[in-house]
């Protein structure tokens, strides 16, 4: 009984350290990017469901329907570019995590797709499940992850 209050005490102990880390990282994007970064984020989200709700419709001429298909794209573009001048006032020790956290990402990305591309080739994959559309959400995920990751192992 005494070793299941311990293990217990010991979750509590850490479900209160996972809050505090995730209360400490808002904290720290607050203070390099403002809200920068979250205005230029929501404007890109709602331009991105804006074009896969205008595709859905098959009315539209072909090039609108690439116009359509590219409108996220700039906005996306301005994103990165908050992202990366975020990156030039960080400390030394913000930037490691930062390059960890890609270095967590890419690679699994890379073996994702990789193996996506090789099991299209033996055998069809459902469209609505494994398409580019739905497979690039994995790789913020895969981000986040490693961002998570990075920052347990420095602080």
């Amino acid at each position: 009984m005494a070793m299941m209050g311990i293990h217990l005490r010991r979750k509590i102990e850490g479900a209160k350290n996972a809050a505090a880390e995730a209360g400490g990282a808002i904290e720290q994007t607050k203070r390099v990017y403002g809200a920068r970064l979250l205005f230029a984020g929501v404007v890109w989200a709602s331009l991105y469901l804006l074009s896969r709700g205008l595709l859905e419709l098959s009315t539209l001429d072909r090039t609108v329907r690439v116009l359509i298909a590219l409108m996220p794209t700039p906005a996306f573009v301005w994103f990165l570019w908050t992202w990366l001048k975020g990156l030039a006032v960080m400390d030394e020790l913000e930037r490691r995590i930062e390059l960890e956290a890609l270095a967590f990402a890419f690679p699994i990305c890379v073996v994702l797709l990789m193996t996506l591309g090789l099991l299209e080739l033996a055998m069809p994959l459902n469209k609505d499940d494994w398409s580019y559309r739905h497979v690039w959400a994995m790789m913020p995920a895969l981000y986040f992850m490693g961002l998570w990751r990075a920052k347990r192992r420095y602080q």
